[in-house]
């Protein structure tokens, strides 16, 4: 069964915003880093937001530590919900036996205000995750995005964490998920630039 193979990247005391996927694709896993794959559109989704680009348009974060050092230097963090699993390639839908990462332990020695769940399936992830920490969370859509709220009979993020959490769930910036152009990727994930 195959184990999470990365810590939370980029994570120090200025950590304002979770990022968290599923778990990491067969090249991910490879080459040693998150969302590794060529054709994934998440790093050249972040570059273009936060103007990190090259004179060309060409994307500057070329190795892992250039990548943790533009998570650090914009208080991002990147980790994915399940820990271990039984998964057949890449493919989150055949995700089984799955234990999650402690991700309420890291929020607790944390200063994150934000969590990011990249895609579909890492927002179902991560709400069962919160129901097995007895925290049941309802999702409100909005125009480029959908956030997630604790249901009324349920404890506040406030309450638990004492500061508030906004949790926000974008389109997969995976090459799976075409129907999304480029555009309207950066037009959902520019809810980045407000905290």
């Amino acid at each position: 069964m195959p184990m999470h193979p990365f810590p939370p990247s980029g994570l120090n005391k200025d950590s304002k915003v979770l990022i968290l996927g599923s778990f990491p694709s067969v090249v991910s896993r490879e080459l040693g880093f998150y969302y590794a794959h060529p054709q994934n559109r998440f790093w050249k989704v972040l570059a273009d937001l936060f103007g990190d680009k090259s004179d060309k348009g060409i994307l500057k974060l070329q190795n892992t530590d250039d990548k943790i050092a533009f998570l650090k230097s914009h208080s991002l963090v990147l980790w994915d919900i399940v820990h271990s699993c039984e998964i057949k390639g890449s493919s989150d839908s055949s995700l089984k036996n799955k234990e999650f990462n402690d991700i309420f332990a890291l929020l607790d020695s944390s200063k994150i205000r934000m969590i990011c769940l990249n895609g579909t399936k890492a927002t179902t992830l991560f709400m069962q995750y919160c129901k097995t920490r007895n925290l049941e969370l309802t999702i409100q859509t909005h125009q480029n995005y959908k956030t997630l709220i604790p249901k009324e009979s349920s404890k506040s993020f406030c309450q638990k964490f004492g500061r508030e959490i906004t949790i926000f769930s974008l389109p997969s910036t995976s090459p799976a998920n075409a129907r999304y152009s480029f555009d309207n990727l950066r037009d959902s994930w520019k809810i980045l630039l407000e905290i």
